[in-house]
Formats: structure tokens, sequence, C-alpha cells
């Protein structure tokens, strides 16, 4: 969560008046709805994307702030109080002039506060200066290092971890949309069952601080692997494997009755991936990449139908979501550190009919990323941190969608990625 004082009490005031406890436990439902009930009371837009990134579940630079008008639209949802010292004028500029305090906070004279804030310093320089000279405190991080794995793909992954003291609390975090798992203090060893292909940065958090270095795990797949699951599905739910092939067409497309087959209920919500993970040794700011995909016109509780395709790098992806026209809201994609959404972009450049076949080329040449639809240019921007070694590809949809062909090649135009 952003360090600011008078930010934080209005988080504390949306927190309380959303009433679904600590927003450190939200998932991404809890955001879209949050963002739902903001714009229905102050007909403002802010997405699920950047109230993650408010709240701190998106990691920022420390020099991000939300603008003036997203901060204007929580402090109506939360009904935040605002007052004027005493002297001020009635406009609210400059913004020296204008206090502000929590709901039923009593209302303290400037030399109590005084008297306080001194007192208050004096206690905690004490409590300070106890626990360095009586603690097992130690300013380092904790350590994870992967000491084996078990199989291909599903994998089981042993690690071992020490934590930075044996006072606080920890968790390790092992980069899945599930939660952290708390782990007892010291140095211990810990297992935990990948069950879908991908590159997964494992970390130790204190709170929502990383603590740690990253180690990595590659869960590799054989060749193209296609999986399914339920929409927000809970950790010890089933990932279902499904054929990458049928006898009737050369493309990808499993349909309701070889989903059915394979165990799935296609009257839910479901994510159908096609991946495919192994080292490559291509440099990952330099690519092409070809595809040819669409998406079902219609599947059962889905009103905004989606395309995302993905590169992996080992230390940044390049993630892009295309949508139906209408639906631009939900548009977010990253270009390794940086993130494109509707509040720094033209998002309208991923939006078209997507039941329709079209053509997505990619150009990544020293950073510089480039995107054709249909051989026209839509999209170009530029990002800093390196994506380093290419691992893997993948290709999400929800419901059941079409890939016709794919390829992904390095910069000497070496074949890396095939369909």
């Amino acid at each position: 969560m952003i360090k600011n004082e008078r930010l934080t009490a209005i988080l504390l005031q949306v927190e309380q008046k959303f009433g679904r406890g600590d927003s450190s436990e939200w998932k991404n439902r809890d955001f879209e709805d949050l963002n739902f009930e903001i714009n229905k009371k102050t007909k403002t837009i802010i997405s699920a994307l950047t109230l993650k990134r408010i709240f701190g579940k998106i990691n920022t630079t420390d020099d991000y702030h939300p603008q003036k008008a997203t901060i204007k639209a929580l402090e109506q949802y939360a009904d935040f109080i605002l007052q004027s010292t005493p002297n001020s004028e009635t406009k609210a500029e400059p913004e020296e002039r204008i206090t502000y305090c929590l709901e039923n906070r009593e209302k303290t004279t400037a030399s109590k506060k005084g008297w306080a804030f001194f007192t208050i310093i004096i206690v905690i320089g004490i409590a300070v200066l106890w626990y360095f000279q009586h603690s097992n405190y130690k300013d380092e991080l904790g350590k994870i290092v992967l000491l084996k794995t078990e199989g291909f793909n599903p994998k089981t992954a042993s690690f071992q971890y020490t934590t930075p003291n044996k006072t606080d609390s920890f968790k390790i975090s092992f980069d899945e949309d599930f939660k952290p798992i708390e782990v007892p203090n010291g140095s211990k060893t810990i297992s935990y069952f990948y069950q879908s292909p991908g590159l997964y940065r494992v970390k130790m958090m204190k709170g929502k601080k990383i603590v740690s270095d990253t180690c990595t795990v590659l869960v590799q797949t054989k060749d193209w692997q296609s999986m399914a699951y339920y929409f927000e599905q809970g950790y010890k739910e089933r990932y279902f494997s499904v054929p990458t092939k049928n006898s009737e067409n050369s493309y990808f497309h499993p349909n309701t009755q070889t989903l059915n087959t394979a165990g799935i209920d296609t009257t839910k919500i479901i994510v159908l991936k096609l991946d495919n993970f192994h080292p490559t040794g291509a440099d990952g700011d330099n690519f092409t990449l070809k595809t040819t995909v669409k998406n079902t016109d219609y599947w059962t509780g889905v009103h905004c139908n989606s395309i995302y395709l993905r590169v992996w790098g080992r230390k940044e992806t390049i993630d892009l979501r295309f949508t139906n026209p209408g639906c631009s809201y939900w548009i977010s994609c990253k270009l390794g550190e940086k993130t494109v959404n509707e509040n720094n972009e033209d998002v309208s450049n991923f939006v078209f009919d997507i039941s329709t076949w079209q053509n997505i080329r990619m150009e990544n040449k020293n950073k510089h990323f480039e995107l054709f639809i249909n051989n026209v240019k839509r999209f170009t921007s530029s990002y800093s941190k390196t994506l380093g070694e290419i691992v893997g590809v993948s290709v999400m949809f929800h419901g059941s969608g079409y890939v016709k062909t794919y390829q992904l090649m390095d910069a000497q135009q070496k074949l890396l990625f095939k369909w």
C-alpha cells in the first residue's frame, strides 16, 4: 500500500465501507466489485488494476501516486471528511490550508498535539532501543533455495528457506493466484505442487513486503499442451488435460463435446490455455511473433470475450489481451515492467471482432515493441527492464478458442515455437 498518511486513512475507510474484511485478502473479483460500487456512487471509473495498485496488491515504483481524480472518487465513496483549518479561506487552495480527519475523531488543540507528538517520539525511541538490545533481530534478507524437483509436468518442487529472524511472521508466495503460505520461523524445508506449466517466481513475504531474493521454477512441457480450469477456482480444484489436436481440423479448437469428454462442465466459465515451455537461449527483447487466432462468439456467463497472448522471459513477460468492442474497460496489458491500461494508453488498439480470424504480429526490437493486426500497425511502445531468456509462450481464452497458426522467431528468424 502507498505510504501516505492521508491516503492510508482514506483507504481504511474504503475498506470499512466495502465491508469485505482486510484488503490484503481480497481477490480479483473483490476489486472488480469495488470498482462497480465506486462507479455507482461517484460516476467515476477506477479500474480493478488501479485499485490493486493502490491497495498494494501490485508492486509500484516509490514515486507512484494516484491521480487527484482517483483520490477524490475514493473520498466520495468512503464519505471521507475534509475539514478546513480555523483561519482558512472558503476555497480549498492552497492544499496546505486543508486538514483531514477520520469520522468521530476527537478534535485536539495544537498545543496538545505537540505534547502528544513529543511523548510518542520518546516512547518509540525507548521501545526501539530496547528491541535492538533484547531481540534476535537481524537486518538481512531471508533465503529460498530450490533443492530438487520431481516430475516434468505436473511438478513437485522442494525448497529450503531461512527467515530473516525468529520473531516475525513470514509467508512464501509460490507465484500462483492463491494466498501465500505462512511458514515456521528458522531454517526449514517446504514443498509445493505445480499443476500447470509456466515459470514461477518464488519469494518470501513479510506482510506485503518482499524479504528474500527470488527463486525461479520452470515447469516445462514436452510440446504444446492444453489445459482447462474453472474461472477463479481454488488451489485444490482440478486442472483438466485437453487434447491439442482433433481429427477434423489441423487447428486447435476443443469443442464442447471434447471438453465434456474431458470431464469439464461447459455450463460454467472456463479458462482454456495452450502452453509450450522450454529454455530457448533466445533474447526476449528481440523476437517476432505471428499467429492467427479467434475466439468462440458465445460462451455461457462471458460478456466480454477475450484472447490472451503471453511471451514468458526469465525476468519479465509481455502480456496482451484482446477483446470485443464495448469491453475495452477490461483491457490491461504488460510490456516488461510497464502496464498498459485505460489510464495511460488508448486501449482501443486492442479491441476488434475476435470471433473472426485475426492475423496478429508482434515485432520486438531492442525493447521497442510494435503490434500489427491484419498487417495494420495498431500499437507501439517501449519498456526498460529486460525480459531475459525466452522460456515459454501461452495462448489463453475464456471459453473455447481457436489457434490456426503460431510462430515465434528470434532476432535471426530462427523458429523457437511453432503450431
